[in-house]
């Protein structure tokens, strides 16, 4: 079945079902409908010209596209989001990450935050996941701790929160109040000892400073989710527009050779409780560390620390622990 159309400058307009639909050179999927006239693929014809079944079905009806156009609630909605929603709609690519994505954003009670977001990730190559929420980076101390006051854990795992409304929303206020997350580009500005991945729902956060290129952001939530190598300038970046291993990124653990690290290993592998040791110092190491294995291996976290073996033994043909910390780690 085809249907009449008739083309005019720049402008095609056809009749599908009894109803005119006029496209220009504007609209995203302007020279697919004229590829699929001239190929008389007629059903691509109708899907390319209104494809707003697609995301109703996605989105419970909150997202329309109509002949080129985003509508959120009946309301239209231009940004960079829209834009990148539609064009991949066009292009045959599955949206459903963005559409989530969308939905959370629309929940952002800063029209500024909801505005500007989706813009900075493009920008800085930050990817969606599939439940709708982003990736970035953030440096955190040697032990985890955040940077500026040592007292938020930042642990592969852990949520880190506070009240929205100590995070401050203006955004010419470069250096501020709240929890802070970045692109890779802005990793080599700031101290830190480790640099974690985080995963962020759009709709906690709550400004983009103006600093350093809109390179950074504020949020009232995060959780950890990976720890990437201690040199930023050898990391991977993210390359894909949709993260899909978001709640599995791969990361390298801690080494040691302390009696810590040789019962974590020991704990995290289901090996024998084997505390020989010495002391009594290295025993209650070695036993901390193979309850905190066992509890990781437990509850399905990524391994935290490994034990490395010395090169050479002691005389007496031990294996030596040092100590690192007040527990040896």
């Amino acid at each position: 079945m085809s249907y009449p159309y008739i083309l005019q400058g720049d402008n095609v307009t056809l009749v599908i079902d009894g109803t005119p639909h006029t496209v220009n050179k504007t609209h995203v999927a302007y020279q697919k409908v004229i590829d699929a006239i001239k190929a008389g693929h007629w059903d691509d014809v109708k899907s390319l010209i209104n494809p707003v079944k697609a995301v109703i079905n996605y989105s419970k009806g909150n997202v329309e596209i109509v002949d080129g156009e985003m509508f959120w609630k009946r309301m239209p909605f231009h940004n960079s989001l829209s834009n990148r929603m539609i064009q991949m709609l066009a292009d045959g690519f599955e949206i459903d990450p963005m559409v989530n994505f969308m939905n959370n954003l629309m929940q952002n009670p800063s029209r500024q935050a909801v505005t500007e977001l989706y813009g900075f990730l493009e920008k800085n190559s930050l990817p969606i996941t599939p439940d709708g929420c982003f990736l970035a980076y953030k440096r955190v101390r040697e032990d985890y701790k955040d940077c500026h006051t040592g007292t938020m854990d930042n642990s592969v795992g852990r949520v880190v929160e506070m009240e929205r409304n100590m995070v401050d929303d203006n955004r010419n206020n470069t250096c501020s109040a709240g929890l802070h997350f970045c692109s890779h580009s802005y990793l080599a500005s700031f101290s830190g000892a480790r640099t974690v991945i985080v995963k962020i729902n759009p709709a906690a956060v709550v400004s983009i400073p103006s600093d350093y290129n809109d390179a950074k952001g504020r949020t009232c939530r995060y959780e950890v989710i990976g720890e990437v190598e201690r040199d930023p300038q050898d990391n991977v970046e993210f390359n894909k527009p949709v993260q899909h291993n978001a709640n599995s990124v791969k990361f390298e653990p801690k080494t040691g050779s302390s009696a810590f690290y040789r019962g974590y290993t020991d704990g995290f592998t289901s090996a024998e409780y084997n505390p020989d040791f010495p002391t009594s110092d290295e025993h209650r190491m070695y036993e901390e560390g193979y309850d905190k294995g066992q509890l990781h291996w437990d509850q399905g976290m990524p391994e935290r620390y490994r034990y490395v073996s010395p090169k050479d033994r002691l005389s007496d043909g031990k294996w030596p622990f040092p100590k690192t910390g007040p527990m040896g780690y």
